[in-house]
Protein backbone atom coordinates (compact mmCIF):
# COMPACT_ATOMS: atom_id res chain seq x y z
CA UNK A 1 0.00 0.00 0.00
CA UNK A 2 1.24 3.23 -0.79
CA UNK A 3 1.75 6.41 1.45
CA UNK A 4 -0.48 8.05 -0.95
CA UNK A 5 -3.53 5.23 -0.65
CA UNK A 6 -2.46 5.57 3.70
CA UNK A 7 -3.28 9.44 3.47
CA UNK A 8 -7.09 8.35 2.16
CA UNK A 9 -7.88 7.53 5.95
CA UNK A 10 -9.28 9.81 8.76
CA UNK A 11 -7.62 10.88 11.75
CA UNK A 12 -9.95 8.80 13.63
CA UNK A 13 -9.04 5.61 12.05
CA UNK A 14 -5.47 6.40 12.90
CA UNK A 15 -5.90 7.23 16.54
CA UNK A 16 -7.56 4.02 16.43
CA UNK A 17 -4.50 2.05 15.50
CA UNK A 18 -1.97 4.29 17.44
CA UNK A 19 -4.32 2.93 20.62
CA UNK A 20 -2.37 -0.61 19.95
CA UNK A 21 0.84 0.64 19.60
CA UNK A 22 3.69 1.59 22.30
CA UNK A 23 4.45 5.52 21.51
CA UNK A 24 7.89 4.76 20.22
CA UNK A 25 6.57 2.50 17.53
CA UNK A 26 4.28 5.01 16.34
CA UNK A 27 6.86 7.22 16.23
CA UNK A 28 9.58 5.15 14.87
CA UNK A 29 6.54 3.75 11.90
CA UNK A 30 5.26 6.95 10.87
CA UNK A 31 7.22 10.41 12.53
CA UNK A 32 9.18 10.55 9.18
CA UNK A 33 6.35 9.55 6.49
CA UNK A 34 4.97 13.40 5.97
CA UNK A 35 3.51 16.54 7.95
CA UNK A 36 0.32 15.14 8.04
CA UNK A 37 1.73 12.01 10.08
CA UNK A 38 3.95 14.60 12.49
CA UNK A 39 1.08 16.50 13.08
CA UNK A 40 -1.02 13.69 14.02
CA UNK A 41 1.70 12.67 16.68
CA UNK A 42 2.02 15.86 18.07
CA UNK A 43 -1.33 16.20 18.16
CA UNK A 44 -2.67 16.59 22.36
CA UNK A 45 -5.93 14.19 20.92
CA UNK A 46 -3.62 11.61 20.68
CA UNK A 47 -2.08 10.03 24.64
CA UNK A 48 0.74 7.83 23.85
CA UNK A 49 1.83 4.87 25.85
CA UNK A 50 5.72 4.53 26.87
CA UNK A 51 7.02 1.41 27.61
CA UNK A 52 11.04 0.80 27.83
CA UNK A 53 11.91 -2.92 28.04
CA UNK A 54 14.82 -5.62 27.06
CA UNK A 55 13.80 -5.63 23.53
CA UNK A 56 13.15 -1.81 22.54
CA UNK A 57 16.73 -0.40 24.29
CA UNK A 58 18.52 -0.18 20.84
CA UNK A 59 19.80 2.67 19.86
CA UNK A 60 17.61 3.43 17.13
CA UNK A 61 15.04 3.28 19.80
CA UNK A 62 16.48 4.89 22.50
CA UNK A 63 16.73 7.97 19.85
CA UNK A 64 13.40 7.64 19.86
CA UNK A 65 12.66 7.63 23.35
CA UNK A 66 14.99 10.22 24.07
CA UNK A 67 12.45 12.47 21.31
CA UNK A 68 8.81 11.47 22.96
CA UNK A 69 10.67 12.51 26.55
CA UNK A 70 11.72 15.79 25.47
CA UNK A 71 8.90 16.67 23.08
CA UNK A 72 5.68 14.39 23.95
CA UNK A 73 6.13 14.45 27.75
CA UNK A 74 2.57 16.35 28.01
CA UNK A 75 1.00 13.51 25.80
CA UNK A 76 2.44 10.94 27.71
CA UNK A 77 -0.86 8.72 29.45
CA UNK A 78 1.17 5.86 31.41
CA UNK A 79 5.09 4.96 31.07
CA UNK A 80 5.96 1.14 31.73
CA UNK A 81 9.75 0.65 33.09
CA UNK A 82 11.18 -2.44 32.75
CA UNK A 83 14.08 -1.77 35.43
CA UNK A 84 17.63 -3.07 34.38
CA UNK A 85 21.36 -1.52 33.61
CA UNK A 86 19.70 0.17 30.55
CA UNK A 87 16.69 1.25 31.89
CA UNK A 88 18.68 3.38 34.78
CA UNK A 89 20.15 5.53 32.16
CA UNK A 90 16.80 6.44 30.83
CA UNK A 91 15.48 7.14 34.19
CA UNK A 92 18.28 9.34 34.75
CA UNK A 93 17.98 11.05 32.02
CA UNK A 94 14.64 12.70 32.25
CA UNK A 95 13.28 14.54 35.08
CA UNK A 96 9.62 13.99 36.63
CA UNK A 97 7.53 17.25 37.02
CA UNK A 98 4.06 18.69 36.16
CA UNK A 99 4.54 18.76 32.74
CA UNK A 100 3.81 15.01 32.28
CA UNK A 101 0.21 16.90 32.99
CA UNK A 102 -1.87 13.85 31.33
CA UNK A 103 0.45 11.02 33.11
CA UNK A 104 -2.03 8.74 34.93
CA UNK A 105 -0.37 5.24 34.71
CA UNK A 106 3.00 4.48 36.11
CA UNK A 107 3.93 0.42 36.23
CA UNK A 108 7.89 -0.20 37.88
CA UNK A 109 9.10 -4.00 36.82
CA UNK A 110 11.80 -5.83 38.87
CA UNK A 111 12.59 -2.31 40.34
CA UNK A 112 15.32 -2.12 43.28
CA UNK A 113 14.27 -0.78 46.62
CA UNK A 114 16.58 1.89 47.20
CA UNK A 115 15.94 3.46 43.40
CA UNK A 116 12.27 3.24 44.28
CA UNK A 117 12.79 5.13 47.27
CA UNK A 118 14.67 7.54 45.16
CA UNK A 119 11.77 7.98 42.84
CA UNK A 120 8.87 8.00 44.68
CA UNK A 121 9.06 11.69 46.28
CA UNK A 122 9.47 12.89 43.00
CA UNK A 123 5.99 11.34 41.57
CA UNK A 124 4.61 13.93 43.57
CA UNK A 125 4.00 16.65 41.36
CA UNK A 126 2.45 14.87 39.07
CA UNK A 127 -1.11 16.54 38.41
CA UNK A 128 -3.07 13.20 37.24
CA UNK A 129 -1.09 9.59 39.06
CA UNK A 130 -4.30 7.91 39.45
CA UNK A 131 -2.70 4.12 39.01
CA UNK A 132 0.53 2.92 40.53
CA UNK A 133 2.27 -0.73 39.96
CA UNK A 134 5.44 -1.66 41.38
CA UNK A 135 7.03 -5.13 41.24
CA UNK A 136 10.40 -4.85 43.36
CA UNK A 137 12.92 -7.91 42.41
CA UNK A 138 14.36 -8.00 45.84
CA UNK A 139 12.59 -7.36 49.08
CA UNK A 140 13.13 -4.36 51.83
CA UNK A 141 13.36 -6.05 55.70
CA UNK A 142 10.78 -3.04 56.34
CA UNK A 143 8.62 -1.30 53.84
CA UNK A 144 7.07 1.43 56.15
CA UNK A 145 9.29 4.29 54.55
CA UNK A 146 7.94 3.01 50.81
CA UNK A 147 4.35 3.28 52.60
CA UNK A 148 5.06 6.49 53.69
CA UNK A 149 5.90 7.90 50.27
CA UNK A 150 3.52 6.02 48.48
CA UNK A 151 0.36 8.10 50.72
CA UNK A 152 1.99 11.29 50.09
CA UNK A 153 0.87 10.53 46.55
CA UNK A 154 -1.79 13.43 46.12
CA UNK A 155 -4.05 11.80 43.29
CA UNK A 156 -3.17 8.11 43.69
CA UNK A 157 -6.26 5.44 43.16
CA UNK A 158 -4.92 2.41 42.90
CA UNK A 159 -1.80 0.80 44.18
CA UNK A 160 -0.27 -2.77 43.66
CA UNK A 161 2.78 -3.54 45.48
CA UNK A 162 4.44 -6.57 45.08
CA UNK A 163 7.43 -7.33 47.16
CA UNK A 164 7.81 -11.36 47.77
CA UNK A 165 10.99 -13.31 48.00
CA UNK A 166 10.52 -16.98 48.77
CA UNK A 167 11.45 -18.40 52.10
CA UNK A 168 11.47 -14.46 53.64
CA UNK A 169 8.35 -13.71 55.51
CA UNK A 170 9.73 -12.05 58.51
CA UNK A 171 9.60 -8.76 57.28
CA UNK A 172 7.92 -5.32 59.48
CA UNK A 173 5.88 -2.48 57.98
CA UNK A 174 6.73 -0.10 60.69
CA UNK A 175 4.34 3.06 60.26
CA UNK A 176 2.39 4.88 63.10
CA UNK A 177 -1.22 5.16 62.65
CA UNK A 178 -2.00 7.60 60.24
CA UNK A 179 -3.56 11.16 61.52
CA UNK A 180 -6.18 13.46 59.79
CA UNK A 181 -3.51 15.38 57.67
CA UNK A 182 -2.29 12.08 56.36
CA UNK A 183 -5.58 10.50 54.73
CA UNK A 184 -4.43 9.30 51.21
CA UNK A 185 -7.31 9.42 48.33
CA UNK A 186 -6.34 5.77 47.52
CA UNK A 187 -9.49 3.97 46.75
CA UNK A 188 -8.17 0.32 45.29
CA UNK A 189 -5.41 -1.53 47.40
CA UNK A 190 -3.81 -4.61 46.04
CA UNK A 191 -0.50 -5.72 48.95
CA UNK A 192 1.36 -8.90 47.09
CA UNK A 193 3.58 -9.01 50.16
CA UNK A 194 3.62 -10.37 53.63
CA UNK A 195 2.07 -8.31 55.66
CA UNK A 196 0.33 -8.84 59.83
CA UNK A 197 -3.05 -8.09 60.73
CA UNK A 198 -2.16 -5.29 63.04
CA UNK A 199 0.14 -3.86 60.33
CA UNK A 200 -2.81 -4.30 57.79
CA UNK A 201 -4.62 -2.19 60.33
CA UNK A 202 -2.32 0.64 59.95
CA UNK A 203 -1.80 1.10 56.60
CA UNK A 204 -5.68 0.94 56.38
CA UNK A 205 -5.64 3.98 58.82
CA UNK A 206 -4.24 5.88 55.44
CA UNK A 207 -6.85 4.81 52.96
CA UNK A 208 -10.32 5.26 54.50
CA UNK A 209 -11.71 5.86 51.46
CA UNK A 210 -10.76 2.05 50.49
CA UNK A 211 -12.84 0.37 48.38
CA UNK A 212 -11.21 -2.64 46.95
CA UNK A 213 -8.50 -4.36 49.28
CA UNK A 214 -6.22 -7.59 48.70
CA UNK A 215 -3.73 -8.68 50.85
CA UNK A 216 -1.51 -11.70 51.87
CA UNK A 217 -1.26 -13.21 55.50
CA UNK A 218 1.96 -14.75 55.27
CA UNK A 219 3.80 -13.62 58.22
CA UNK A 220 4.60 -16.04 61.45
CA UNK A 221 4.69 -13.27 63.53
CA UNK A 222 1.63 -13.73 66.50
CA UNK A 223 -0.57 -10.92 66.55
CA UNK A 224 -3.53 -10.28 69.53
CA UNK A 225 -6.52 -9.36 67.00
CA UNK A 226 -8.23 -8.30 69.88
CA UNK A 227 -5.62 -6.00 70.63
CA UNK A 228 -6.30 -4.36 67.39
CA UNK A 229 -8.70 -1.22 67.12
CA UNK A 230 -11.43 -1.48 64.75
CA UNK A 231 -11.64 1.15 62.07
CA UNK A 232 -14.59 2.55 59.41
CA UNK A 233 -14.01 1.96 55.91
CA UNK A 234 -17.74 2.30 54.57
CA UNK A 235 -17.03 2.27 51.44
CA UNK A 236 -15.32 -1.41 51.38
CA UNK A 237 -16.68 -3.24 49.18
CA UNK A 238 -14.57 -5.95 47.61
CA UNK A 239 -12.23 -7.97 49.79
CA UNK A 240 -9.40 -10.89 48.81
CA UNK A 241 -7.54 -12.34 51.59
CA UNK A 242 -4.55 -14.81 50.98
CA UNK A 243 -3.93 -16.54 54.17
CA UNK A 244 -0.84 -18.78 54.50
CA UNK A 245 -0.16 -18.33 58.05
CA UNK A 246 -1.74 -18.59 61.55
CA UNK A 247 -5.34 -16.79 60.98
CA UNK A 248 -7.97 -19.73 62.00
CA UNK A 249 -11.31 -18.87 61.48
CA UNK A 250 -11.90 -17.70 64.83
CA UNK A 251 -9.25 -15.00 63.85
CA UNK A 252 -10.89 -14.45 61.02
CA UNK A 253 -14.59 -13.72 62.39
CA UNK A 254 -12.98 -11.28 64.50
CA UNK A 255 -10.63 -9.35 61.64
CA UNK A 256 -13.95 -8.40 59.86
CA UNK A 257 -15.99 -7.48 62.73
CA UNK A 258 -13.53 -4.95 63.42
CA UNK A 259 -13.47 -3.68 59.66
CA UNK A 260 -17.01 -1.83 60.60
CA UNK A 261 -17.34 -2.38 56.31
CA UNK A 262 -20.31 -3.11 54.13
CA UNK A 263 -18.52 -6.54 52.44
CA UNK A 264 -20.49 -6.99 48.99
CA UNK A 265 -17.63 -9.36 47.30
CA UNK A 266 -15.50 -11.34 49.38
CA UNK A 267 -12.53 -13.76 48.48
CA UNK A 268 -10.68 -16.20 50.93
CA UNK A 269 -8.10 -18.57 50.23
CA UNK A 270 -6.69 -20.04 52.62
CA UNK A 271 -4.26 -22.64 53.76
CA UNK A 272 -4.47 -22.75 56.97
CA UNK A 273 -5.42 -26.36 58.62
CA UNK A 274 -8.12 -25.07 60.99
CA UNK A 275 -11.22 -27.27 59.99
CA UNK A 276 -13.64 -25.12 60.94
CA UNK A 277 -13.53 -23.61 57.74
CA UNK A 278 -15.38 -26.39 56.20
CA UNK A 279 -18.57 -25.93 58.90
CA UNK A 280 -21.08 -24.92 56.53
CA UNK A 281 -23.68 -23.43 59.56
CA UNK A 282 -20.75 -21.62 60.96
CA UNK A 283 -20.57 -20.00 57.31
CA UNK A 284 -23.84 -19.11 57.39
CA UNK A 285 -23.90 -17.35 60.54
CA UNK A 286 -21.52 -15.76 60.00
CA UNK A 287 -22.25 -14.18 56.84
CA UNK A 288 -26.04 -13.47 58.31
CA UNK A 289 -24.44 -11.53 61.18
CA UNK A 290 -21.36 -9.99 60.14
CA UNK A 291 -21.60 -9.59 56.18
CA UNK A 292 -25.33 -9.44 55.78
CA UNK A 293 -24.86 -7.62 52.07
CA UNK A 294 -22.80 -10.53 50.92
CA UNK A 295 -23.74 -10.45 47.23
CA UNK A 296 -20.97 -12.94 45.87
CA UNK A 297 -18.48 -15.12 47.96
CA UNK A 298 -15.75 -17.21 46.51
CA UNK A 299 -13.39 -18.94 48.75
CA UNK A 300 -10.98 -22.06 48.85
CA UNK A 301 -9.62 -24.53 51.16
CA UNK A 302 -6.94 -26.11 50.49
CA UNK A 303 -6.65 -29.66 52.85
CA UNK A 304 -2.70 -31.07 52.63
CA UNK A 305 -1.70 -35.11 52.52
CA UNK A 306 1.46 -35.87 53.31
CA UNK A 307 3.32 -39.31 54.57
CA UNK A 308 3.56 -39.44 58.10
CA UNK A 309 1.07 -36.13 58.36
CA UNK A 310 -2.10 -36.89 59.81
CA UNK A 311 -4.66 -34.33 57.75
CA UNK A 312 -7.54 -32.62 59.57
CA UNK A 313 -10.61 -34.52 58.81
CA UNK A 314 -14.50 -32.90 59.17
CA UNK A 315 -16.11 -34.75 61.80
CA UNK A 316 -19.31 -32.40 61.28
CA UNK A 317 -22.80 -33.48 59.74
CA UNK A 318 -22.27 -33.81 55.98
CA UNK A 319 -24.15 -31.89 52.98
CA UNK A 320 -24.55 -28.74 55.09
CA UNK A 321 -23.69 -26.68 52.07
CA UNK A 322 -26.66 -27.40 50.25
CA UNK A 323 -28.84 -26.12 52.59
CA UNK A 324 -31.59 -23.23 51.47
CA UNK A 325 -28.91 -20.04 52.34
CA UNK A 326 -26.73 -21.81 49.81
CA UNK A 327 -29.05 -22.56 47.20
CA UNK A 328 -30.70 -19.09 47.33
CA UNK A 329 -27.46 -17.45 47.03
CA UNK A 330 -26.27 -20.41 43.85
CA UNK A 331 -22.92 -20.47 46.23
CA UNK A 332 -22.15 -23.83 45.20
CA UNK A 333 -19.41 -26.14 46.87
CA UNK A 334 -17.03 -28.07 44.24
CA UNK A 335 -13.66 -30.04 45.08
CA UNK A 336 -10.48 -30.46 43.09
CA UNK A 337 -7.63 -33.29 43.83
CA UNK A 338 -4.06 -31.40 42.67
CA UNK A 339 -1.34 -33.59 43.44
CA UNK A 340 -1.26 -33.96 47.64
CA UNK A 341 -3.91 -31.26 47.81
CA UNK A 342 -7.32 -31.74 48.02
CA UNK A 343 -9.25 -27.94 47.30
CA UNK A 344 -12.81 -27.23 48.57
CA UNK A 345 -14.03 -24.21 47.06
CA UNK A 346 -17.00 -22.46 46.82
CA UNK A 347 -18.07 -20.05 44.15
CA UNK A 348 -21.66 -18.74 42.24
CA UNK A 349 -22.97 -21.32 39.83
CA UNK A 350 -21.75 -21.36 36.24
CA UNK A 351 -23.54 -23.32 33.62
CA UNK A 352 -21.89 -26.66 32.90
CA UNK A 353 -21.15 -28.65 29.94
CA UNK A 354 -23.95 -30.60 30.12
CA UNK A 355 -27.12 -28.32 29.92
CA UNK A 356 -27.55 -28.28 26.39
CA UNK A 357 -30.22 -25.74 26.12
CA UNK A 358 -29.64 -22.66 28.25
CA UNK A 359 -33.69 -21.57 27.85
CA UNK A 360 -35.59 -24.61 28.76
CA UNK A 361 -32.47 -26.48 30.81
CA UNK A 362 -31.57 -24.00 33.27
CA UNK A 363 -30.67 -25.36 36.57
CA UNK A 364 -33.88 -23.00 39.03
CA UNK A 365 -34.94 -25.43 41.22
CA UNK A 366 -33.14 -26.27 44.60
CA UNK A 367 -33.08 -30.04 44.30
CA UNK A 368 -30.96 -29.76 40.88
CA UNK A 369 -28.65 -27.23 42.48
CA UNK A 370 -27.78 -29.45 45.49
CA UNK A 371 -27.05 -32.21 42.87
CA UNK A 372 -24.09 -30.23 41.48
CA UNK A 373 -21.61 -30.40 43.34
CA UNK A 374 -18.32 -32.06 41.64
CA UNK A 375 -15.24 -33.58 41.54
CA UNK A 376 -12.04 -32.53 39.51
CA UNK A 377 -9.01 -34.73 39.21
CA UNK A 378 -5.91 -33.86 38.43
CA UNK A 379 -4.55 -36.66 40.09
CA UNK A 380 -5.65 -40.48 40.25
CA UNK A 381 -2.98 -42.33 41.26
CA UNK A 382 -1.09 -40.66 44.09
CA UNK A 383 0.26 -43.82 45.16
CA UNK A 384 2.93 -43.24 42.49
CA UNK A 385 4.50 -40.30 44.68
CA UNK A 386 3.74 -42.13 47.79
CA UNK A 387 3.44 -45.54 49.53
CA UNK A 388 0.95 -44.85 51.78
CA UNK A 389 -1.63 -42.65 50.32
CA UNK A 390 -4.12 -43.91 47.91
CA UNK A 391 -6.79 -42.10 45.56
CA UNK A 392 -9.58 -43.42 48.22
CA UNK A 393 -8.12 -41.58 51.33
CA UNK A 394 -8.80 -38.23 49.25
CA UNK A 395 -12.21 -39.37 48.18
CA UNK A 396 -13.39 -40.52 51.29
CA UNK A 397 -11.84 -37.23 52.99
CA UNK A 398 -14.20 -35.60 50.55
CA UNK A 399 -17.31 -37.55 51.22
CA UNK A 400 -17.06 -36.65 54.87
CA UNK A 401 -18.38 -33.20 53.54
CA UNK A 402 -20.28 -33.81 50.77
CA UNK A 403 -21.71 -35.96 48.23
CA UNK A 404 -20.63 -36.03 44.59
CA UNK A 405 -22.46 -35.96 41.77
CA UNK A 406 -20.15 -34.71 38.88
CA UNK A 407 -16.90 -36.04 38.25
CA UNK A 408 -14.44 -35.06 35.78
CA UNK A 409 -11.00 -36.76 35.13
CA UNK A 410 -8.50 -34.52 33.67
CA UNK A 411 -5.73 -36.98 33.24
CA UNK A 412 -5.39 -40.30 31.23
CA UNK A 413 -7.10 -43.14 33.24
CA UNK A 414 -7.31 -47.00 33.06
CA UNK A 415 -10.34 -48.86 32.81
CA UNK A 416 -9.53 -50.59 36.14
CA UNK A 417 -8.92 -47.16 37.79
CA UNK A 418 -11.88 -45.39 36.39
CA UNK A 419 -14.44 -48.20 38.28
CA UNK A 420 -12.67 -48.01 41.31
CA UNK A 421 -13.34 -43.99 41.44
CA UNK A 422 -17.22 -44.72 40.49
CA UNK A 423 -17.57 -47.60 43.36
CA UNK A 424 -16.54 -45.25 45.90
CA UNK A 425 -18.55 -42.48 43.95
CA UNK A 426 -21.72 -43.83 43.73
CA UNK A 427 -24.22 -41.20 43.24
CA UNK A 428 -22.44 -39.56 39.93
CA UNK A 429 -24.31 -38.29 37.34
CA UNK A 430 -21.93 -36.80 34.62
CA UNK A 431 -18.48 -38.10 33.72
CA UNK A 432 -15.98 -35.89 31.96
CA UNK A 433 -13.41 -37.78 31.05
CA UNK A 434 -9.79 -36.74 29.16
CA UNK A 435 -8.97 -40.09 27.88
CA UNK A 436 -9.38 -43.85 28.53
CA UNK A 437 -6.76 -46.05 27.20
CA UNK A 438 -8.13 -49.14 26.58
CA UNK A 439 -6.67 -52.78 28.87
CA UNK A 440 -5.70 -55.57 25.88
CA UNK A 441 -8.21 -57.94 26.20
CA UNK A 442 -7.25 -60.73 29.36
CA UNK A 443 -5.37 -57.75 31.10
CA UNK A 444 -8.85 -57.99 33.52
CA UNK A 445 -8.52 -60.57 36.57
CA UNK A 446 -11.68 -62.88 37.00
CA UNK A 447 -12.39 -60.95 40.85
CA UNK A 448 -12.22 -57.13 38.33
CA UNK A 449 -14.89 -58.51 35.77
CA UNK A 450 -16.63 -59.78 38.46
CA UNK A 451 -16.76 -56.49 39.97
CA UNK A 452 -17.70 -54.93 37.22
CA UNK A 453 -20.35 -56.74 36.58
CA UNK A 454 -21.26 -55.84 40.13
CA UNK A 455 -20.99 -51.65 39.32
CA UNK A 456 -23.09 -51.93 36.08
CA UNK A 457 -26.35 -52.24 37.58
CA UNK A 458 -25.62 -49.35 40.28
CA UNK A 459 -24.03 -46.72 37.95
CA UNK A 460 -26.09 -43.80 37.78
CA UNK A 461 -24.44 -42.11 34.77
CA UNK A 462 -26.23 -40.79 31.99
CA UNK A 463 -24.32 -37.93 30.46
CA UNK A 464 -20.32 -38.02 29.25
CA UNK A 465 -17.80 -35.63 28.01
CA UNK A 466 -14.92 -37.29 25.89
CA UNK A 467 -12.32 -34.59 26.13
CA UNK A 468 -9.61 -36.84 23.71
CA UNK A 469 -11.10 -39.77 22.48
CA UNK A 470 -8.29 -41.74 19.87
CA UNK A 471 -10.44 -44.63 19.34
CA UNK A 472 -14.46 -46.23 19.30
CA UNK A 473 -12.68 -48.95 21.60
CA UNK A 474 -12.66 -46.31 24.44
CA UNK A 475 -16.05 -45.39 23.53
CA UNK A 476 -17.36 -48.55 24.00
CA UNK A 477 -15.79 -49.44 27.10
CA UNK A 478 -17.46 -46.45 28.74
CA UNK A 479 -20.30 -47.11 27.18
CA UNK A 480 -20.33 -50.88 28.82
CA UNK A 481 -19.26 -49.17 32.53
CA UNK A 482 -21.52 -46.72 32.02
CA UNK A 483 -24.76 -48.44 30.53
CA UNK A 484 -27.51 -45.69 30.94
CA UNK A 485 -25.96 -42.81 29.12
CA UNK A 486 -28.25 -40.46 26.88
CA UNK A 487 -25.81 -37.44 26.38
CA UNK A 488 -22.65 -38.21 24.60
CA UNK A 489 -20.02 -34.89 24.76
CA UNK A 490 -16.69 -35.38 22.20
CA UNK A 491 -13.96 -32.93 21.54
CA UNK A 492 -13.54 -33.03 17.48
CA UNK A 493 -10.12 -32.22 15.75
CA UNK A 494 -12.28 -30.96 12.94
CA UNK A 495 -15.39 -31.49 10.73
CA UNK A 496 -14.07 -35.02 9.43
CA UNK A 497 -13.48 -36.37 13.24
CA UNK A 498 -16.98 -35.16 13.83
CA UNK A 499 -18.66 -36.85 10.59
CA UNK A 500 -16.57 -39.98 11.04
CA UNK A 501 -17.54 -40.09 14.71
CA UNK A 502 -21.33 -39.63 13.69
CA UNK A 503 -21.88 -42.18 11.22
CA UNK A 504 -20.25 -44.94 13.80
CA UNK A 505 -22.25 -43.93 16.66
CA UNK A 506 -25.37 -43.86 14.72
CA UNK A 507 -24.71 -47.09 12.66
CA UNK A 508 -23.87 -48.58 16.29
CA UNK A 509 -27.20 -46.84 17.79
CA UNK A 510 -29.29 -48.30 14.75
CA UNK A 511 -28.31 -52.47 15.91
CA UNK A 512 -29.11 -52.12 18.88
CA UNK A 513 -33.08 -52.20 20.24
CA UNK A 514 -32.77 -50.50 23.31
CA UNK A 515 -30.12 -47.84 23.19
CA UNK A 516 -30.76 -44.98 25.91
CA UNK A 517 -28.73 -42.39 23.83
CA UNK A 518 -30.67 -38.88 22.72
CA UNK A 519 -28.27 -36.71 22.31
CA UNK A 520 -25.04 -36.46 20.54
CA UNK A 521 -23.13 -33.32 21.02
CA UNK A 522 -18.92 -32.18 18.84
CA UNK A 523 -16.97 -29.62 20.36
CA UNK A 524 -15.50 -28.40 16.76
CA UNK A 525 -12.95 -25.66 16.54
CA UNK A 526 -14.80 -22.96 14.14
CA UNK A 527 -18.02 -24.93 13.98
CA UNK A 528 -20.41 -23.49 11.59
CA UNK A 529 -24.20 -23.71 10.18
CA UNK A 530 -22.64 -25.63 6.98
CA UNK A 531 -21.51 -28.49 8.87
CA UNK A 532 -24.78 -29.04 10.49
CA UNK A 533 -25.70 -28.85 6.37
CA UNK A 534 -22.95 -31.64 5.30
CA UNK A 535 -23.95 -33.80 8.39
CA UNK A 536 -28.17 -34.10 7.05
CA UNK A 537 -26.85 -35.02 4.00
CA UNK A 538 -24.07 -37.57 5.18
CA UNK A 539 -26.88 -39.36 7.66
CA UNK A 540 -29.69 -39.22 4.65
CA UNK A 541 -26.56 -40.83 2.06
CA UNK A 542 -25.39 -43.65 4.57
CA UNK A 543 -29.55 -44.32 5.20
CA UNK A 544 -29.10 -43.66 8.88
CA UNK A 545 -32.75 -41.72 9.42
CA UNK A 546 -33.19 -41.04 12.40
CA UNK A 547 -36.07 -38.00 13.10
CA UNK A 548 -33.36 -36.17 14.44
CA UNK A 549 -33.55 -32.23 15.16
CA UNK A 550 -29.40 -30.42 14.19
CA UNK A 551 -28.31 -27.19 15.89
CA UNK A 552 -25.57 -24.99 15.62
CA UNK A 553 -24.55 -23.51 18.71
CA UNK A 554 -21.41 -21.61 19.46
CA UNK A 555 -18.41 -24.12 18.75
CA UNK A 556 -20.95 -27.23 19.41
CA UNK A 557 -22.99 -29.15 17.05
CA UNK A 558 -26.17 -30.94 18.85
CA UNK A 559 -27.77 -34.06 16.64
CA UNK A 560 -31.18 -35.18 19.51
CA UNK A 561 -33.74 -37.62 18.72
CA UNK A 562 -36.22 -38.95 20.18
Amino acid sequence: MSINSIENFSNEFFYEIFDYLDACEIYYAFSNLNYRFQQLINSSSLLLKLTFNYSQLQEIFMNNYQQILHFNKNQIFSIHLWISENTNQIISSFTIDSSFNCLESLIFDSIEPDILISLLPKLICLPRLFSLIIDTCSIEKDLGDIYRLIFNLPKLKYIKYTAIESNDFDIKISLPIATNEQISSIEHLIMDHPCALDELFVIISYTPHLRHLKFLSLTDRNVNIKNIKPIKLPNLTHLSIHIYRKMSFNVFDTFISKLNSKIKILSLTTLVEDITYLDANRWEKFILTKLPQLEKFYFKYSAYFEENYETPMYFGQCDQFISSFWLQRQWILETEIEFENIIYSISPYKKRWYEYDTQHNMINSFDQLSKSIRLSLDEVRPEQWTKTIFIDDYINHILTVTQIYHLEIHVKIFTDKLMEILHLLSEIKTLKIYSLPILQQGDLSEEEIEFLCVLLPKNQITKICFQHMKDMDELYMLTLICSRINHLQIKCIDYMHAELLTGLILTQIKGISKSSLRLLCFSIPEAHDEMCEKLEKMIDIENLHFDFMIKHVMDKIYLQWK
